[in-house]
């Protein structure tokens, strides 16, 4: 797979069919774009693609920093297991927001970017103040010898795949519905840094991760967590928040690895993913309820491990 940086005056060389959107999460309703943008390829004889913006462009339309689901490097690991040939990154200029649906299409798409076929989701909007629809596109696309594929919503549990959705179940500290609607546990991945090395102290050691993404933070507490690391995968216990025992404010992802013997993981990309909630935060009165508390949590998540009995398999 290809990752190609451009901009509004990249000259591409190859047709392509692009697939269209944020694709913050790549949920189960992305997962049919991307199935649809790549057996469209197939039919076309040509390469499948992804237009993704560097930046959600919600943080410039409505002056948000959103809250996102997967970092980029998450992005690229999903889309080429989902087999497909290009991502093209592109930034979320002004210059693009201001931008009208005919010349997105015409002078973007396909005189920059080759478009052979384009794939987006059913409530699709783009160009100046998101004034281009479906149907405008399906005109556009019409008018200029572009295949066009529009996907319907799709649903779980009665209710639409969104990544809204997907936020409020990780706040909700809801990870077995997230998983659902992903088709995979909600990941955090980070560098693993040094802490002030609380739980080494107490007999109990974790890893604490360093993010740079602005990820949906999950419901305050312990969770049964699947671990990644140097390509090898652990269970874990994981606590998130903020120590309130110690009252710090920072908010972390410190995470006890099951059976790890490897050597020192400082400095080392983890992936943290979000198996099951076992219960909220609790500021204890002293560091020994704390341990006995760790102590017991661990026990239990052992034993959940060793039967396999846990909700997110």
């Amino acid at each position: 797979m290809e990752v190609i940086q451009v901009d509004l005056e990249s000259e591409i060389h190859r047709e392509a069919t692009i697939a269209l959107g944020n694709f913050d999460g790549i949920h189960k309703g992305h997962q049919s774009l991307i199935t649809g943008v790549v057996h469209m390829a197939h039919e076309l004889h040509c390469p499948s693609s992804v237009l993704m913006f560097t930046t959600h462009t919600k943080n410039m339309t409505d002056g948000i920093s959103q809250e996102l689901l997967t970092s980029r490097s998450q992005k690229h690991d999903i889309l080429r297991s989902l087999g497909i040939d290009i991502i093209y990154e592109i930034d979320f200029t002004d210059e693009i927001m201001h931008m009208s649906p005919e010349a997105f299409v015409t002078k973007f798409l396909l005189n920059h970017l080759k478009a052979k076929g384009i794939v987006v989701g059913y409530d699709y909007r783009f160009g100046y103040k998101a004034s281009g629809t479906t149907s405008t596109l399906k005109k556009l696309c019409e008018a200029n010898g572009i295949a066009l594929s529009v996907k319907e919503a799709v649903t779980y549990g009665g209710e639409i795949v969104s990544s809204t959705r997907i936020r409020e179940a990780v706040k909700e500290g809801d990870v077995v519905l997230a998983q659902s609607l992903l088709m995979r546990p909600f990941t955090i991945r980070g560098t693993v840094v040094a802490g002030k090395q609380l739980g080494r102290t107490i007999g109990i050691p974790t890893a604490n991760i360093l993010y740079d993404v602005h990820y949906v933070i999950p419901k305050f507490g312990v969770y049964l967590t699947g671990v990644t690391v140097d390509g090898r995968f652990y269970y874990g216990a994981t606590n998130i928040g903020t120590n309130p025992t110690f009252s710090e404010q920072e908010i972390k992802v410190e995470t006890y690895i099951y059976d790890y013997h490897g050597d020192s993981l400082y400095g080392k990309t983890m992936d943290v993913a979000l198996l099951e909630f076992i219960r909220p935060e609790v500021a204890f009165k002293d560091v020994d309820e704390l341990k006995d508390r760790m102590n017991d949590d661990l026990e239990d998540i052992r034993v959940k491990i060793s039967k396999q009995d846990f909700t997110n398999k």
